[in-house]
């Protein structure tokens, strides 16, 4: 009899939609909810949230943007929540903006010490928060509009109802915007809207649902669209340390200027495919130093349905792994307090957190389960196998469920592991393939995965 080790997950999520069990890589991992590989070899808990001041308001939030002036001497985080944007100084929420639309999308953006804000094309004209209150200090004469970018020394607004791009003249020696009222029209009526503005050192991109713009200056712009993909979403843009990338109904892309968009998400395929439309237009993205996360909602995999899931992408070793947390994220931002620089998301509850922060979500435990790709064992797949125990190699996670699941038939438990370190289980199990698990909930210390192990195993050969 054998004693054999599993292979280290590294390659973390590879679903078989995208390569099948036969040929799933062993250092993979059909399932992988709430765990990460950031240390290469083990696999570890995520972190949690933690409330930020207290809940904004009983709604969604709307919209988050950071406030910093130049002499770095204030700092705010704004939020809208209802027909309200609210400021945070470190300590309280308080209100510095009222009567706004109840559902549209606050955008922002920061340029001549100001931040910049539109609230959709039939709200409020644009608006500039100062580090104390908003008003119409610097915006020329530029109208309403759904996106706002700053892109060579001029302001940029996005109307999606006439697919118009609004922009000031060049900011003036004395930091004066005027202007506004010129734009270049991007392929109107043409069945699509323009849904982002993102500036690129190459040009400021104009996304559409299905495909991409360029505007190079004020009197050079494609007059076709350059690029045949997009976004519904332009919360889903994030800007990593390697580029840009955004979601299209068809995966995540990282941004290429000229030619094909790089594909990123074909391990997860199946992933992808169970985004519901109605969740397209509220993707909402964000990065730290080597990942990127989207917000895509409620998902369901193998009739299994899962709340309010982030796909997490590691950019030094493209792998993915699936979060879900105990309220929807739907905004986000990068709060920097003087002090620290922190990711601040925002829920549909109202509720801003400190995002990777605590053992839990907001009180909440976190739910984890990883599952293996089926198991064969030999060369000859319908050979019959008989293992004696299972074995886990781990740190803090007692309580957890370990299970197994024989050839096509139910999960079986094996047991609950009771001990530190490692720990084996009598299970005496006979299957031409099997898959391993495990599961459970953790409201403390990160629990770490290091290996499962198969003990005594005896191939019996082919069995008819």
């Amino acid at each position: 009899m054998d004693n054999i080790p599993i292979p280290n997950f590294t390659k973390m999520l590879v679903r078989e939609k995208a390569v099948d069990e036969t040929l799933s890589p062993r250092d993979s991992l059909e399932l992988a909810i709430n765990f990460h590989g950031d240390s290469i070899g083990a696999l570890t808990t995520r972190n949690g949230l933690t409330t930020l001041g207290a809940q904004i308001a009983g709604s969604a939030v709307l919209g988050m943007s950071n406030y910093r002036n130049n002499a770095g001497t204030t700092y705010r985080l704004l939020a809208k929540v209802g027909g309200t944007v609210y400021s945070f100084n470190d300590s309280t929420w308080s209100s510095v903006r009222t009567g706004l639309s109840l559902t549209s999308k606050a955008r922002f953006t920061n340029f001549l010490d100001l931040t910049y804000m539109v609230d959709g094309n039939a709200g409020s004209a644009v608006s500039t928060f100062n580090g104390s209150t908003f008003g119409s200090t610097n915006i020329g004469s530029l109208p309403a509009g759904d996106d706002i970018e700053n892109y060579r020394s001029r302001i940029w607004v996005a109307d999606s109802a006439t697919d118009k791009v609004y922009y000031t003249d060049v900011v003036s020696t004395s930091q004066t915007i005027s202007g506004g009222t010129s734009f270049i029209q991007v392929s109107p009526q043409d069945g699509e809207k323009i849904t982002a503005l993102k500036r690129h050192p190459r040009a400021l991109l104009v996304f559409k649902q299905n495909h991409i713009y360029k505007i190079y200056s004020t009197t050079s712009a494609d007059p076709d669209p350059s690029i045949f993909r997009g976004t519904y979403s332009k919360e889903s843009i994030v800007e990593a340390k390697d580029g840009i990338y955004y979601h299209h109904p068809t995966g995540f892309y990282r941004f290429v200027f000229d030619g094909e968009q790089q594909e990123i998400s074909r391990p997860i395929i199946d992933v992808i495919e169970a985004i519901s439309r109605a969740n397209y237009e509220s993707i909402n993205g964000w990065a730290d130093s080597d990942h990127c996360y989207w917000s895509v909602g409620d998902i369901t995999l193998d009739s299994i349905a899962y709340a309010n899931v982030v796909c997490r992408y590691t950019i030094s070793t493209q792998v993915w792994t699936l979060y879900s947390y105990a309220s929807e994220i739907k905004r986000s931002a990068l709060y920097d307090n003087g002090t620290l620089l922190r990711m601040i998301v925002g829920d549909e509850n109202g509720y801003p957190f400190v995002f990777d922060s605590g053992t839990t979500d907001n009180g909440t435990p976190i739910f984890y389960d990883l599952q293996t790709h089926p198991l064969y064992l030999s060369n000859i797949k319908q050979e019959e196998k008989n293992i004696a125990e299972i074995g886990v190699v781990h740190e803090n996670a007692q309580g957890s469920q370990v299970s197994y699941l024989p050839d096509t038939f139910n999960w079986k438990n094996a047991g609950t592991i009771k001990k530190e370190i490692a720990e084996s289980f009598t299970v005496g199990a006979k299957f031409k393939k099997a898959r391993l698990r495990l599961s459970g909930n953790s409201k403390g210390s990160p629990i770490i995965f290091r290996e499962f192990n198969l003990l005594q195993v005896k191939v019996e050969g082919t069995k008819k």
